[in-house]
């Protein structure tokens, strides 16, 4: 019997986040479609962090998290010698970097933002690791981008920033932005689940933002905010992801404010089956983040046809184009965004949805993306 040709799909660095639900998508479409055709074999760190998809082979590294200079080894020396015997078709690498492996096509697909912004003197008191993170991608991840025959982002301002900075051929730049299947997705029936705040029969307004423990997060900024309406005596809550549990930088935040501001519930990380729950019991999100690669809870939250308040940046005018229940603020000024909350409480928020078009070449979903993959090779 014929061996069937290999695909594999490369996420060795991804533990928690949006990143996994972008994995679990891409490989349940390959199972469904082409694993009677292909042999798809998915390297990742832990298989338990994902879906139990059928008719793939995961392939474990569960040391990719020791160290940096493990993970740069299984980048660019050890997959280079698994390459050679898989001799795979297609080898799609989900993490940003271009390894150094051999194969028919080679496609990376960037997704993390810290690149787009330079790390500035906060970054390195606060979050140093961050800083050093921001290093390898600009002088390592960045690396060998020009071998590869596709560079798919998720969203347009991050393929011409690619374009002008790293990618010599514009046209192996395609953008495949995630709102086309996330929104179909997203809400699925399931058992109710125990929440970490208490019911309450008469809720105060509910906002939320839920995202990861990085400084670009803009939390001093929301948090802020909130001491404000605190000052004008508003009844509301906050709901916030990550707990001082997470390194260094939150934990000093949660120490700061967890007394100054009761209304704010540090909830800690949420599967994604729970953070639907709190999407569900929020009246509102609120997003000053000041970075993303393209903004996963705004799509999730924006099929419940809730209030949107979101940072004036160009991944939310993309990430909310076409939804017309958004404010966008100034992400770097508390009152306005006061403002925008307190309005928000009232029942009086305006919005400024604005206009957004996709001039790139871009791609509408996994079907389309692994034709493209494939054409040159069927």
């Amino acid at each position: 019997m014929e061996e069937r040709p290999i695909i594999v799909i490369s996420a060795i660095r991804f533990f928690q986040g949006g990143t996994i639900v972008i994995v679990n998508e891409c490989l349940w479409f390959l199972s469904r479609n082409y694993s009677t055709q292909y042999k798809i074999l998915a390297l990742v760190y832990d298989k338990s962090l994902f879906d139990n998809i059928p008719a793939i082979e995961w392939i474990e590294f569960p040391k990719a998290r020791k160290s940096v200079l493990r993970r740069l080894y299984y980048e660019y020396f050890y997959l280079k010698k698994r390459s050679l015997i898989w001799k795979p078709i297609l080898w799609l690498s989900l993490q940003d970097s271009t390894p150094n492996i051999k194969a028919a096509i080679r496609v990376a697909y960037y997704h993390n933002p810290l690149l787009l912004k330079p790390a500035g003197l906060h970054l390195w008191k606060f979050q140093p690791r961050l800083s050093a993170l921001w290093l390898l991608y600009k002088f390592v991840y960045t690396k060998g981008m020009n071998r590869n025959d596709y560079i798919i982002t998720q969203q347009q301002h991050v393929a011409q920033f690619l374009a002008v900075k790293y990618v010599n051929q514009k046209e192996k730049l395609w953008v495949f932005p995630p709102k086309s299947f996330l929104v179909k997705n997203s809400f699925v029936q399931k058992e109710p689940s125990v929440l970490a705040i208490a019911p309450d029969s008469n809720p105060p307004f509910t906002f939320i933002f839920p995202a990861t423990a990085f400084h670009y997060k803009n939390y001093e900024l929301l948090l802020a905010a909130c001491e404000i309406l605190n000052m004008n005596g508003l009844d509301y809550r906050l709901l916030l992801t990550v707990d001082g549990s997470e390194n260094k930088y939150i934990k000093n935040l949660v120490g700061k404010w967890s007394k100054r501001l009761p209304q704010v519930k540090f909830l800690g990380f949420l599967n994604r089956s729970d953070l639907f729950d709190y999407y569900l019991k929020a009246d509102c999100m609120v997003y000053p983040s000041l970075l993303e690669s393209w903004g996963l809870p705004l799509t999730e939250f924006s099929n419940l046809e809730k209030p949107i308040i979101c940072a004036d940046l160009p991944y939310g005018r993309e990430s909310l184009a076409g939804y017309t229940k958004v404010r966008y603020f100034d992400p770097e000024n508390p009152e306005i965004l006061a403002a925008y909350m307190t309005s928000a409480i009232k029942g009086q928020l305006n919005f400024n949805p604005g206009q957004f078009k996709l001039s790139w070449q871009h791609i509408d979903d996994w079907e389309a993306c692994f034709e493209l993959l494939l054409s040159k090779v069927q």
